[in-house]
């Protein structure tokens, strides 16, 4: 298994899980040609994608879900009310998740469990190739120890870190934005995805941990990372995570045996 994070934040969450006889998305949040031109660049055709996990129906996560599903004839893997949200009538493929239902295909197994999110039906998704696993869980207000569980046979954790919250205080975002991101249905901030981080190695795993859809108003890829870092030290957890990297909004993220945590700029602002 390799994992690219080919998007992240309130303008694209997209992640590629490849293997070496396909791959699969998670979530579809950039315009087609630049989803697809992304998948290239990391060795990633279209005739290889052999479908695409929706988590919730907000528009950065399903800017292309319809036009890709369509286009190469690709399964979508979501929740049925997701599905239901995004009017997806013209989906060729349907394949209906259930929290605690194993979805197999030829290469992957899907599993999914519920998140806390101002969407109908926002979930966490972990993808396992029999060898290795990643969870990923972007948007969220509250984690609690049913999330945890589900997170832990991860090798790769991506969490959100969405916020600093006395950078989201002090931001140009009006007073009901503000309240919204803070909420239990919003968005983790910095301490809070430490404190998941830590409550998560109280396993004693080895494993490595994304930051995901930092906001570009109220964070930043050094104060998150460092904020994480001071939590997992407060809890004696710092040395439990092989790495810890915050997702860039244009610089892909590699993992995988190879280059577990390797960045390099493949493409410039769209």
């Amino acid at each position: 298994m390799q994992v690219v994070s080919l998007s992240s934040g309130s303008h694209g969450n997209v992640t590629l899980i490849q293997s070496a006889d396909g791959a699969l998305l998670v979530d579809a949040g950039l315009p087609l040609k630049t989803l697809l031109a992304r998948c290239a660049m990391v060795g990633t055709t279209a005739t290889q994608l052999r479908g695409v996990v929706l988590t919730h129906e907000h528009g950065d996560h399903t800017t292309s879900i319809t036009a890709l599903t369509r286009k190469l004839q690709i399964p979508l893997y979501t929740m049925p009310a997701t599905k239901a949200a995004i009017s997806a009538t013209h989906v060729t493929s349907f394949m209906p998740l259930q929290y605690g239902v194993p979805v197999h295909d030829t290469l992957f197994t899907i599993r999914v469990c519920p998140v806390s999110h101002d969407a109908v039906a926002p979930i966490a998704v972990c993808v396992d190739d029999g060898v290795h696993r990643v969870a990923v869980a972007t948007d969220l207000g509250e984690w609690d120890d049913d999330l945890v569980h589900f997170m832990q046979a991860a090798d790769l954790v991506v969490i959100e870190a969405n916020h600093d919250r006395e950078r989201l205080r002090l931001s140009r975002y009006d007073a009901q934005l503000k309240l919204r991101i803070a909420s239990k249905t919003g968005h983790l901030d910095n301490m809070q995805a430490g404190a998941f981080l830590a409550e998560l190695a109280r396993d004693g795993k080895q494993r490595d941990a994304w930051l995901a859809h930092l906001s570009k108003e109220a964070n930043s890829a050094e104060l998150a990372t460092r904020t994480v870092r001071n939590v997992l030290a407060m809890h004696q957890r710092v040395n439990a995570y092989r790495s810890i990297q915050a997702m860039p909004a244009h610089t892909h993220l590699v993992w995988g045996p190879a280059h577990q945590g390797k960045q390099q700029r493949l493409w410039n602002d769209d």
